[in-house]
C-alpha cells in the first residue's frame, strides 16, 4: 500500500496521521485486527537467553571450581596430618593416570634370555613425603611408567609428561627382593652348576636400592647353591672393588691390586686372595665384611654414596675341579654430569671414572647378543676390563642379569628417566634375544686351567766397588723401557672410549669425551707420579748406602785414591740431582694436567648453567 493510501485510510477511520510511515502502517494493522511481528522482541529474547546460558554455566563453574577447592582442603590437611607436605595438584593427576595402569603380567624367569635386564622400584620414604615429593613411578610387570611434573610456558599451568618403557621384568614397590631372586638369579643356579658363568650387575642413581637389592641376592643365591650342591661343594670367594680407576681386595686388608694381560692375552688380577670356604655361613660373613668396608663418600645426591663398583666372584670347586662361576657386581652410583661437575676435584674425577665405567659396560653388554665376531670394547674401563671373560665370544655358556633400581620421587625423574633409557639401550636387538638350549658338557666337573705365570721380573743385580754406574741408575733406566707398554695400553683404552662414543644413540658430545680422557690421563699420571716418587726414595737411599761406603772407605783408609774417590762422588751426585730432576718433572705435569681439568670443569659447569 502506498503512503498515500495510508494517509486516506487512516483519516477515514478519524486515526492519527503523525508520526513515520511504519508507525501509521502499524497503527492501521492495529485498527484492523492484523498482528504485527515484533522482530527487536525476538531478538531481545534471543538475547536473553544466551546471557541465561551463560550465567548458568558460571554458576555450574564456580560451583565445580568451590567442590574442587574444598576438595583440595580436605586433601591437602589429610595429607598433613600424615605428614606429606606435597602438591595436591600433581598428585591428584598422577593419582588418576596410575588407575589407568594396565593389570600386571606373570615374571619371565631369567633362564630364557641372555641377558635379563629387569627394573625395580624402591618404596617411597616418609622423609621424603614430608619433603614434598610425590611417587611419580607406575609399576605393572613388564611396564614401567614415569609421570614427570611439568609446567606450561605459563609458569602456571600444571601438567603430567608421561614416559613409557617395557623391560623382561619389573618389580613394584609391593614386591620383595625374594620376589626379584625368584625369577633373576634362582633360574640359573642349576646353569651354574653345569658349568655356566653368570654376571648379575646392580645399577642405578645413589640411594634408589642398589646395595640393599644386592645384599638380599647375595645371602639367597649362597644357600641355593649350597642346598643344589648338597653340601659337596666348595664356596672360592674373592671380593674386591674398583675406585678410582684402581682395584683393591676387600677381603685383605683393602690391599691394592695390579690388573694385568698375560701373554695369552688372558686378564690376571695380581695379588687376589680368594678364600676357600665350605660353610655357607662363613661365605656369608666374608661377603658382610667386603660390603662393609667398600668407599662411600657424600655427593650432591646422596650423603653416604657407594663410590666404588663391588665385584663378588664366587667359584664352585670340587677338590680340584671347578663347576661354574658367579659374579655379582654392586655398581657405583650413576650421576648425571652436571651432578658431577659441580663436586670438588675427587669427586669430580670419581663421577666421570664411574660414568665412563657404566658407558663401556653398556657397549660390552650390548656386544654379548652380537655373537662370537662382535667388538667388545672392555678396555673402555678397568671395571670393563677384569670382566672381559664374561662378555666375550658370545658364547651360551655365559648370561648376564641386569637390575637397575630407581628412586620414585618426581625430583628424581630425570635421574629416573636416564637409568630406564640406558637400561632399554641393553636391550635392543642386535640378534635375537631368545638363545638356544644349554647344553651342558659331558662331563659337569671341568679341572681348573692352570693360569699362565706371569714374567717375573729380573733380580736385580747387586752393585760392586768397581762398578762407577749406581744401581739406581740401573733401575732408571729399566722403567725408560716399560713406558711405551703404558702408551700402549693408554691407546687401546682411549680407542675404545671413541668406539663407545660412537656407539652413543645420544651422540655423546666430544666435549665428555674430552673430559674422560682428561681424568684418564690424570689417574695414569698419578699412578706414574706415586711409582717415581717411591722409586726416588728407594733411588735416594741406595745413593746414600753407597755415599756411606764412599765416606767409610775414605775415613778409614789413609792412602785411598782421591780420584776414584772423586769421580764416584761425580757421579753420585749427578744421579741424585737427575732422580729429583724427574720427580720435579713429573709433580710439575701432573699440576699442568689437574689445572687444565679444573678450568675445563668450570667451563663445563659455565656450560650447563647457560643450558639449565
Amino acid at each position: 500500500m502506498a503512503p498515500e493510501d495510508i494517509l486516506v485510510e487512516l483519516k477515514n477511520k478519524k486515526l492519527p496521521v503523525f508520526g513515520t510511515n511504519k508507525e501509521r502502517v502499524e497503527r492501521l494493522k492495529k485498527a484492523l485486527g492484523i498482528p504485527i511481528q515484533d522482530n527487536g522482541s525476538k531478538a531481545s529474547n534471543s538475547v536473553l537467553n544466551n546471557i541465561e546460558q551463560i550465567q548458568k554455566k558460571r554458576e555450574e563453574r564456580r560451583r565445580r571450581m568451590e567442590e574442587e577447592r574444598i576438595n583440595k582442603e580436605e586433601r591437602k590437611a589429610e595429607n598433613e596430618a600424615l605428614g606429606k607436605l606435597v602438591d595436591v595438584d600433581f598428585q591428584k593427576m598422577v593419582d588418576q593416570f596410575k588407575q589407568q595402569v594396565p593389570p600386571q603380567k606373570p615374571h619371565v624367569p631369567s633362564s630364557e634370555l641372555k641377558i635379563c635386564v629387569c627394573v625395580r622400584k624402591r618404596p617411597i620414604f616418609s622423609k621424603e613425603e614430608k619433603n614434598g615429593e610425590i611417587d611419580a613411578l607406575s609399576c605393572s610387570n613388564p611396564i614401567i611408567m614415569i609421570h614427570e611434573p611439568k609446567l606450561k610456558v605459563d609458569g602456571i599451568t600444571k601438567y603430567l609428561e608421561n614416559h613409557t618403557f617395557q623391560f623382561d621384568n619389573t618389580y613394584g614397590e609391593s614386591e620383595d627382593t625374594k620376589t626379584v631372586y625368584e625369577s633373576s638369579i634362582r633360574p640359573l643356579c642349576p646353569f651354574i652348576l653345569q658349568g655356566g658363568t653368570v654376571t648379575c650387575f646392580a645399577y642405578g642413581q645413589t640411594g634408589s636400592g642398589k646395595t640393599f637389592t644386592m645384599r638380599g641376592l647375595q645371602e639367597m643365591v649362597i644357600c641355593d647353591l649350597d642346598k643344589f650342591g648338597r653340601g659337596q661343594l666348595t664356596f672360592h670367594i674373592s671380593f674386591y672393588e674398583i675406585y678410582g680407576g684402581r682395584c683393591f681386595d676387600l677381603l685383605n686388608n683393602r690391599a691394592k691390586l695390579t690388573i694385568l694381560e698375560d701373554g695369552n692375552g688372558n686378564i690376571q688380577i695380581q695379588g687376589l686372595v680368594e678364600h676357600p670356604v665350605a660353610n655357607k655361613d662363613e661365605v656369608l660373613q666374608l661377603i658382610e665384611y667386603g660390603n662393609s668396608v667398600r668407599t662411600t663418600h657424600a655427593t650432591t645426591s646422596n650423603e653416604d654414596s657407594s663410590r666404588s663398583h663391588a665385584i663378588c666372584q664366587i667359584i664352585l670347586k670340587s677338590g680340584q675341579r671347578e663347576f661354574g662361576r658367579l659374579r655379582l657386581v654392586d655398581l657405583a652410583g650413576s650421576e648425571r654430569a652436571q651432578d658431577c661437575v659441580s663436586n670438588n676435584r675427587q669427586r669430580r674425577i670419581e663421577g666421570a671414572e664411574i660414568n665412563k665405567s657404566l658407558l663401556a659396560l653398556k657397549e660390552c653388554i650390548r656386544a654379548l647378543r652380537g655373537g662370537p665376531g662382535a667388538h667388545v670394547p672392555y678396555r673402555g674401563s678397568k671395571l670393563t676390563l677384569v670382566l672381559r671373560d664374561s662378555f666375550e665370544g658370545g658364547s651360551d655358556e655365559k648370561k648376564v642379569i641386569m637390575i637397575t633400581c630407581v628412586c620414585p620421587g618426581h625430583s628424581s625423574s630425570d635421574h629416573t628417566l636416564n637409568s630406564l633409557r640406558y637400561a632399554d639401550r641393553l636391550k635392543e636387538q642386535v640378534v635375537a634375544n631368545q638363545v638356544n638350549q644349554f647344553q651342558p658338557k659331558h662331563e659337569p666337573l671341568k679341572p681348573i686351567q692352570e693360569q699362565p705365570k706371569l714374567q717375573p721380573e729380573p733380580a736385580k743385580p747387586q752393585p760392586s766397588k768397581k762398578n762407577l754406574q749406581p744401581q739406581a741408575q740401573q733401575n732408571q733406566l729399566k722403567k725408560k723401557d716399560e713406558k711405551p707398554e703404558v702408551a700402549d695400553k693408554f691407546r687401546k683404552s682411549f680407542r675404545d672410549m671413541e668406539y663407545i662414543q660412537k656407539q652413543e644413540e645420544d651422540k655423546m658430545s666430544l666435549e665428555m669425551l674430552d673430559l674422560h680422557e682428561k681424568v684418564e690421563t690424570i689417574l695414569e699420571e698419578e699412578e706414574e707420579l706415586l711409582e717415581t716418587h717411591v722409586h726416588a726414595i728407594k733411588e735416594d737411599a741406595q745413593i746414600l748406602t753407597e755415599e756411606g761406603e764412599l765416606i767409610s772407605m775414605a775415613q778409614g783408609d789413609t792412602d785411598y785414591d782421591i780420584d776414584s774417590y772423586v769421580q764416584r762422588m761425580e757421579i753420585l751426585v749427578k744421579h741424585k740431582l737427575t732422580v729429583y730432576q724427574n720427580l720435579y718433572q713429573k709433580v710439575m705435569s701432573f699440576k699442568a694436567h689437574l689445572n687444565e681439568e679444573e678450568e675445563f670443569s668450570n667451563h663445563m659447569t659455565q656450560k650447563l648453567k647457560k643450558k639449565g
